[in-house]
């Protein structure tokens, strides 16, 4: 099996990966039989290879397969432009940027989320961020299917064009005075996150409108960036328009 294939694994992804129309093939251990997606995979003329169950574990590097795995079509992504375009045709305008995130599972998780509240797109840096990846498209139970990600050369100068295009710029900062709370989210705004060890950078923090903090009260003071992505989403959903 070629270890550089783009495989996701378990029932859910592949499900959500055939929808989506980013399957190329199938792979199953030889005793699958569940009707619902072997159903699935014919309706769509994909096709699906046996394996042995000692081939999908090595798939899976280890992780929980439930005998089914699916090679994907390369991860496409898009221009800040589209992910601009997209939210004009949205009621709620949310675009979130993420500043140093380096950690697949964190970027799945947030593209959750996205999902869920609506975002039109994600925003990351070329460089010392996380890329789009199978541990990503797995940890993201599909959402990488529908939530567009945009990769720029500088987040800075992306700032300058949705801020053009009349966002707002909300950062995530621990030292912040505002609670992500007191804001009235009715504007357009960009949601931005940086990485738990260092944050959101210097320059992305003063380019912002707004510093806000999510205030904690357990013995552990931080939040993992995708918890504190999910939680400033939820407030911004509940109040943009």
């Amino acid at each position: 099996m070629n270890k550089d294939l783009n495989i996701v694994y378990g029932k859910n992804p592949v499900i959500e990966a055939i929808r989506a129309k980013k399957a190329l093939k199938v792979f199953a251990v030889n005793n699958f039989n569940d009707q619902n997606i072997l159903s699935l995979i014919k309706e769509n003329h994909l096709q699906m290879v046996s394996v042995s169950p000692n081939e999908m574990d090595k798939m899976a590097n280890g992780g929980v397969h439930q005998g089914i795995a699916a090679e994907l079509k390369p991860y496409q992504t898009v221009s800040l432009e589209e992910i601009i375009i997209k939210a004009k045709k949205k009621e709620k305008k949310i675009i979130v940027m993420l500043d140093g995130i380096e950690d697949p599972h964190n970027l799945g998780a947030i593209l959750r989320s996205a999902d869920v509240f609506e975002a039109s797109g994600i925003v990351l840096p070329k460089h010392n961020s996380v890329s789009l990846s199978a541990t990503v498209a797995k940890t993201s139970a599909g959402a990488i299917n529908y939530v567009p990600v945009a990769v720029v050369n500088n987040l800075n100068q992306a700032i300058k064009t949705l801020k053009d295009e009349g966002y707002w710029i909300v950062a995530t900062d621990g030292s912040a005075e505002i609670s992500y709370s007191s804001i009235k989210y009715d504007f357009p705004v960009v949601v931005v996150i940086g990485s738990e060890g260092k944050g959101v950078s210097p320059l992305v923090l003063k380019n912002s409108d707004y510093i806000v903090k999510i205030p904690q009260y357990g013995h552990v003071n931080s939040l993992n960036a995708s918890v504190a992505a999910g939680i400033l989403l939820a407030e911004v959903h509940k109040s943009n328009t």
